[in-house]
């Protein structure tokens, strides 16, 4: 069974779709349970949560921290720095924020492997 979802933010390039989506069907205090950052990769089709770390907005930039690396966005492009080497993925934003089919099928195979689907 589909989950319920809304996706908030869905950046691309050629190798990679890195999103965030938001659970409709969690109700909880802890952000943890409700928002996922995640990175798919294109050529293995593979789905990686991103560990949330920090939130930054300056201006019309928007800043992700995770474990993994680091995420700078505006409306029209974003920056993806993986950590430690500091190799850059350049994104472009993508609107509407429908996610591709099979960046669908991975997020929703994630959350039946977690047991987080509802």
């Amino acid at each position: 069974m589909p989950i319920p979802y809304r996706t908030l933010f869905l950046l691309e390039a050629a190798t990679a779709t890195i999103f965030e989506i938001k659970r409709l069907d969690v109700q909880s205090d802890n952000p943890g349970n409700v928002y996922f950052w995640l990175y798919f990769d294109n050529a293995t089709q593979a789905l990686h949560p991103l560990a949330f770390v920090a939130m930054h907005a300056e201006n019309d930039v928007q800043q992700r921290e995770f474990t993994q690396g680091d995420l700078r966005f505006t409306v029209t492009e974003g920056t993806y720095t993986l950590k430690p080497a500091g190799a850059q993925l350049l994104l472009q934003i993508v609107t509407p924020t429908t996610l591709p089919a099979a960046v669908e099928t991975a997020l929703l195979a994630f959350f039946r492997a977690t047991g987080a689907a509802g």
